[in-house]
């Protein structure tokens, strides 16, 4: 039995899809179960990382845990150290107190231990505490993902949609590795069997490196638009991100994240994917039109 911890997600979805159709059986953790029917082989069970008590019934009968919870912006009561810290925390005692033995990480590209954004700072801390847990663990650190459903290519299709101007942050030269959500599953699903995964960490990015405005172009591409490029100043939008974390409870953007996007976010070792995972990764173009087409 297989325990995924935001498994209601984006990738957690994802995950459960692949998991199921290689036959694994998966229980899957959510603080609220969907009203919608499990699929065959898939067991919902209600749970929340913050609470540790709501953890042990999930983990019995577990041998491996998928830990995919994470935050993109702070709430009251939801702090990155409060879920990507603390609520790794949990989940790595509970699952020691139940005997498992395997653990499969989700962090993030650009975590590391000088990192500027308070996001990976605590994604940093989670990886720390996972490495020191004495579990078998695998860490997996993907670029921006993408996939029907996702936050970031849809975000900005929406925009593009409804507006004449699509907007490109700083010069636009920033340059990203987008992966599939697929790919992404995948690779999740290879480290379940694979030994030599055991102890790694490893970057995950999509066969391309990207700069923020082909992207965009992409996406204009994908939906036949032709849009004029308004460009952004970082220190424009940083100082947005402050007054929008002020005033709202659910800001569209914070200064955490566009510290994040001056940054490069591109896998150190180029567009392959690493030992083991020898599949060609989908390329952002053609996955994008399979979504975004009209």
């Amino acid at each position: 039995m297989i325990l995924i911890t935001g498994a209601t997600g984006f990738v957690g979805q994802a995950l459960i899809q692949q998991l199921v159709s290689e036959g694994h059986k998966i229980r899957a953790l959510a603080r609220h179960i969907p009203a919608r029917h499990a699929p065959e082989g898939v067991q919902y069970v209600a749970g929340d990382i913050q609470i540790p008590s709501s953890l042990q019934t999930a983990m019995e009968g577990v041998t491996c845990v998928i830990h995919l919870v994470g935050i993109l912006a702070e709430q009251r009561h939801r702090s990155f150290e409060e879920i990507h810290h603390q609520g790794t925390l949990n989940v790595l005692q509970a699952a020691k107190q139940a005997g498992v033995k395997r653990f499969l990480h989700m962090s993030s590209l650009g975590t590391r231990a000088n990192a500027v954004a308070r996001y990976h700072q605590s994604k940093w801390q989670a990886e720390c505490a996972v490495r020191e847990s004495g579990l078998d663990y695998t860490i997996f650190r993907p670029s921006v993902i993408f996939g029907p459903g996702d936050n970031f290519v849809n975000q900005f299709a929406r925009m593009i949609r409804f507006s004449p101007m699509v907007p490109i942050l700083g010069d636009g030269q920033n340059r990203m590795q987008p992966i599939a959500v697929g790919d992404v599953a995948r690779c999740f699903a290879i480290a379940l069997t694979d030994r030599q995964t055991l102890g790694q960490t490893y970057e995950l990015g999509g066969p391309q490196q990207l700069t923020f405005q082909e992207i965009m172009e992409n996406i204009l591409d994908a939906l036949h638009k032709k849009r004029f490029k308004l460009r952004l100043p970082f220190a424009l939008l940083k100082l947005e991100g402050k007054i929008f974390e002020v005033l709202l409870s659910n800001p569209p953007l914070t200064y955490d994240q566009m510290l994040m996007a001056q940054e490069h976010n591109v896998c150190a070792a180029g567009t392959s994917l690493p030992t083991p995972f020898t599949f060609t990764p989908l390329a952002f173009a053609e996955g994008i039109r399979r979504y975004l087409t009209p």
